[in-house]
């Protein structure tokens, strides 16, 4: 069953995202880094975090009662399901809550879906915000590390990932106030399950042909049609694959990057086989 990863508050109102040139610029620039964006909610009250997952458990306490800035980190107790496509682990940094809701928080403290967190803090802030970095997989050693400017940034096995890559859009949970410019992906329909009706109508359409990658940044192939199955790296790629993600991007990537193209022979719940691998047809476009 899919546990989709939500964005974590009734409204959104992101405030500064780890875009342009102000106080996020150095988290994104440094090295390594993390892409955090500052949420303020409806107003300059305190408003509340919400567990964006099916259980999420405390790991790390920092800052109640000292001169650091108060921090905690979360980390999922199962593999989650990314907006990006991809499956695995979540971790998440959260930043300014006030001690009076880190004072009744303890490490090993679990919370389910949509269960309450904290609230909107000013510790080491001016206003009422939550400063939020996430990452895949487990939190790695205290959770965060100096980057090469200065910088904490958050420190996970799989690495920071920008939060519109990370997180759904639960429409029926959230209201978008200011995005400040970043797409999240919606949620899917009846939280990702086929109805009668639409398979009915997958049997009656041919959905093998030609493909183009346009609604992720980086979309995974794998051995097989779910996000269960693993997925491959570069090399495993198909010859064509390999070259097209390079004129692209000009690195090396696991997976096909936007505006690769790649013909469908077969296809499976909304998944489609292309010559590398099983990809999932809903970031994708028949061309």
């Amino acid at each position: 069953m899919a546990n989709y990863l939500i964005y974590p508050t009734k409204v959104m109102r992101i405030t500064q995202t780890y875009l342009g040139s102000t106080s996020h610029y150095p988290h994104t620039t440094g090295t390594p880094k993390d892409y955090p964006i500052d949420e303020a909610c409806t107003d300059a009250g305190r408003e509340w975090l919400y567990c964006p997952c099916n259980e999420m458990e405390l790991i790390r306490i920092y800052g109640v009662g000292n001169g650091g800035t108060n921090t905690i980190w979360l980390q999922s107790t199962s593999k989650v399901d990314f907006a990006d496509s991809t499956r695995g682990y979540f971790t998440m940094q959260v930043t300014h809550p006030d001690d009076s809701d880190l004072e009744r928080l303890s490490v090993g403290q679990k919370f389910v879906r949509k269960e309450k967190i904290c609230r909107e803090g000013t510790d080491g802030a001016t206003g009422n915000h939550l400063h939020l970095s996430g990452g895949k997989g487990k939190i790695t050693g205290n959770g965060w590390i100096l980057n090469s400017n200065g910088k904490w940034v958050l420190s996970t096995t799989d690495g920071p990932e920008k939060p519109e890559n990370l997180f759904f859009l639960d429409k029926a949970f959230t209201k978008v106030s200011d995005s400040k410019g970043l797409v999240f992906r919606p949620l899917p329909e009846n939280g990702g399950k086929v109805t009668d009706k639409s398979k009915k109508q997958k049997k009656k359409t041919d959905l093998t042909g030609n493909y183009k990658v346009t609604k992720a940044s980086v979309l995974n192939v794998r051995t097989g049609p779910g996000t269960e199955y693993p997925y491959l790296k570069f090399d495993e790629l198909s010859k064509d694959a390999q070259s097209q993600v390079l004129k692209l991007w000009g690195v090396k990537i696991n997976g096909y990057v936007k505006g690769t193209v790649f013909t469908v022979t077969e296809t499976k719940n909304g998944w489609g086989k292309s010559p590398s691998g099983w990809v999932s047809l809903e970031y994708c476009e028949k061309i």
